[in-house]
């Protein structure tokens, strides 16, 4: 009986044992993300701030803020892919990213047909 009881509580230790990190698609996207510049053929003015836009990797799911005067990644929040260093969004726009120290650069993966759609969105971790 020992013997049967020692097992059954083994089964459930292993089983009941999880990885907070079970559903992270990749740990060092995790978190809250603030734009901080944006690198494109745009005009925002001269002292433009997009600090009321925000990212959130979490799990598997990209949460997008847009509460200042710009927009950006609309219709991206959701579910999301990613393979390699490319992240294809719910919205199906791709971007290849880099993490350098605290900053993360998201370079949207352009259309060679259409010119002037290329993007560089550079956040900073909160």
């Amino acid at each position: 009986m020992k013997r049967i009881t020692t097992i059954l509580l083994a089964t459930l230790f292993l089983v009941s044992c999880s990885d907070d990190l079970d559903d992270v698609i990749n740990v060092e996207l995790e978190g809250k993300w603030v734009l901080t510049d944006v690198l494109c053929y745009c005009g925002f003015g001269e002292t433009p701030d997009f600090s009321g836009h925000k990212i959130t990797f979490e799990g598997s799911s990209l949460m997008v803020e847009n509460t200042g005067e710009f927009e950006f990644l609309n219709d991206a929040a959701g579910n999301y892919i990613v393979d390699g260093n490319l992240i294809t969004l719910k919205n199906g726009d791709q971007y290849t990213y880099t993490i350098e120290g605290t900053s993360l650069k998201l370079t949207f993966v352009d259309e060679p047909g259409i010119a002037d759609d290329e993007v560089l969105l550079v956040y900073v971790r909160s």
